[in-house]
Formats: C-alpha cells, sequence, structure tokens
C-alpha cells in the first residue's frame, strides 16, 4: 500500500472518532525512519483507546501490518508504529505537558 494512502486511512480512523487537532507532519525529507507522524488528541483516555482501536480496525482491514503499539495500559498517550506512518493519541493534557508538536513543527503538515 502506499503511504499516502495509509496515511488517508489512520487520519480518517482518528476523525472517525472524532479525535481533536489530528495534524500529520511530512518527514520524507526528515532523513528518519518513517515518513510521516500523525498526532491527534480527545478529552479522555476512554476516547483516546476508542480512537487507537479504530485505527487498528482500519488498518488490519487494509492489510497493513502494526509493527508495535505502546501505552494501551494507561491510555494516555497511545503510539502506533505502521512503518512508514508514526500516530501519537494522547488526552489533550498530555498533548500540551509533552509538547510534541513542537518536535515536529519545523516540518510541513501534510494535508489529507
Amino acid at each position: 500500500m502506499e503511504v499516502e494512502n495509509l496515511l488517508k486511512i489512520v487520519v480518517d480512523a482518528c476523525d472517525d472518532k472524532h479525535g481533536y487537532d489530528i495534524v500529520a507532519y511530512d518527514l520524507t525529507n526528515a532523513g528518519v525512519l518513517y515518513d510521516y507522524s500523525v498526532i491527534c488528541h480527545a478529552p479522555t483516555s476512554r476516547q483516546v483507546e476508542a480512537i487507537a482501536a479504530e485505527v487498528r480496525e482500519k488498518v488490519l482491514e487494509n492489510n497493513v501490518n502494526i509493527y508495535s503499539t505502546e501505552g494501551l495500559r494507561e491510555a494516555k498517550w497511545i503510539l502506533m508504529d505502521l512503518g512508514d506512518v508514526i500516530v501519537n493519541i494522547l488526552t489533550r493534557d498530555d498533548r500540551e505537558y509533552y509538547e510534541l508538536d513542537a518536535l515536529f513543527e519545523k516540518h510541513p503538515l501534510k494535508e489529507v
């Protein structure tokens, strides 16, 4: 599957479960091991879990490997490694605390 199609599936899954402020940073020219970093947040850990479950379901429906998933126990920050796309789903408080967007702000946003 082309990475742009995978990115669209991920962003649509986050949107379907009402993820907030969904962004996809384009890291294709950054020299890292993946092409895109998707970040979104939700007001509660229960909703973070629901978004992660939707991403998992949609990705597996499209026969894409999930290499790793971290953070499911506490569901404050769930990180999913899909190879060329990394997905970060956080609670609003954790997104503000860790300032993950500041890490990627020098990279362009990908329109999806």
